[in-house]
């Protein structure tokens, strides 16, 4: 299940969130004097495939830790949500910091233009916040999905909704 999880994650990163951006949503991430095509080759594929990397690693890290983690009472098990919560805000705000980096700091650093006239990509408002909730979106997709799927029956319950999907005891 685990790794039926990541290979679907590789393809909604790597096609699908493409697909949507250029056929969903193109007038929202079009800025003055950007072209779609070369915004997702150079700023928004990169920063959401390092984020891609970011989710499969905390992923790794819970299932490490819960599938050897032996707790002795509900409450030592109950410790490990707000552990949860923690990873998936921290997922969230790397999320965002990859896209801002790819976006804007990377051509500040380099002292080169993202396009002819900008020293970043001119991402409108709207744009910024569809990335955001993109963001968001793929914690929910590539992080809580498969922790939810793929944590070991101790800890299964841990994870937000799981109760109301998975059922109780």
């Amino acid at each position: 299940m685990l790794a039926l999880c990541i290979a679907l994650g590789v393809v909604w990163i790597s096609i699908a969130q493409n697909w949507i951006f250029l056929n969903l949503f193109p007038g929202i991430l079009v800025g003055p004097g950007l072209k779609l095509d070369d915004y997702l080759q150079t700023g928004s594929s990169p920063a959401f495939s390092v984020f891609w990397g970011g989710c499969i690693t905390a992923l790794l890290i819970w299932i490490s830790v819960t599938w050897s983690a032996r707790p002795v009472s509900s409450s030592q098990t109950r410790l490990m949500q707000p552990m949860w919560w923690l990873a998936a805000s921290i997922l969230v705000v790397f999320g965002w910091l990859c896209l801002g980096w790819f976006t804007i700091f990377q051509w500040q650093v380099t002292g080169t233009n993202a396009l002819p006239g900008y020293s970043s990509y001119p991402v409108p408002a709207g744009g910024w916040l569809l990335l955001m909730g993109f963001v968001m979106l793929d914690v929910i997709l590539l992080f809580w999905l498969p922790t939810l799927l793929a944590s070991p029956r101790t800890y299964r319950l841990v994870v937000p909704g799981a109760v109301t999907l998975l059922g109780g005891r």
